[in-house]
């Protein structure tokens, strides 16, 4: 069995008494993924964050901007906005790793072990070359037997984080404006040419 090995975490404390991180907009603005023109990967609802304490390799998120804590809480609106951020994240996800899947996580609920109570999806590269898949990248290292154990034979570095990762998806974006505030503009501008087009006709 092997392991990502994630020095990041080190530094990784949950502060329950400083306020939802996640609520925090001058830090998420900072960790949010940018195009090559610092265009904002966002949405009305969404945005794609890259995690600063990353677990394994090209870790990001998709978070809602209103701090949501249960699923039934979201709305229509919000679940369309984060579906199609969730697209835009795999895409390019995929673009920067090469022959990659995705895989989408979510944790929620006491119960669970989301260290953050506010609704996020962890979006990231399946690798062809990872020996972790699915759960396991979480760091849940279970075992179906009682009286057996699961060995950890190897580490496995993460070659892009934090900044380094930012960087690296503002050059897979380009200069495109991909918020969605940007692409309804627009189109509102496109058809208000069109129709200007046939009253002079």
């Amino acid at each position: 069995m092997a392991y990502y090995y994630s020095p990041f975490r080190k530094s990784y404390k949950k502060n329950k008494d400083s306020g939802c991180v996640f609520c925090n907009e001058k830090q998420m603005n900072l960790e949010t993924v940018k195009s090559l023109n610092g265009k904002l990967i966002s949405n009305k609802h969404y945005r794609w964050v890259v995690n600063m304490f990353p677990k394994f390799e090209g870790h990001t998120l998709v978070i809602p901007k209103r701090h949501i804590t249960n699923l039934e809480d979201e709305s229509d609106e919000e679940i369309f906005a984060r579906n199609k951020l969730i697209k835009t994240a795999a895409a390019n996800l995929r673009k920067l790793y090469p022959g990659s899947g995705i895989e989408i996580f979510i944790q929620t609920g006491e119960g669970s072990e989301a260290s953050i109570a506010h609704l996020h999806w962890h979006v990231v590269p399946a690798l062809p070359s990872d020996q972790l898949r699915g759960f396991d990248k979480l760091g849940h290292f279970f075992t179906m037997e009682p009286d057996k154990e699961k060995v950890v034979i190897f580490p496995i570095k993460i070659e892009k984080a934090q900044k380094t990762l930012l960087k690296a998806l503002s050059k897979t974006l380009g200069r495109k404006a991909t918020n969605e505030s940007s692409r309804n503009g627009g189109r509102q501008r496109h058809a208000a040419e069109r129709h200007k087009g046939k009253k002079l006709q």
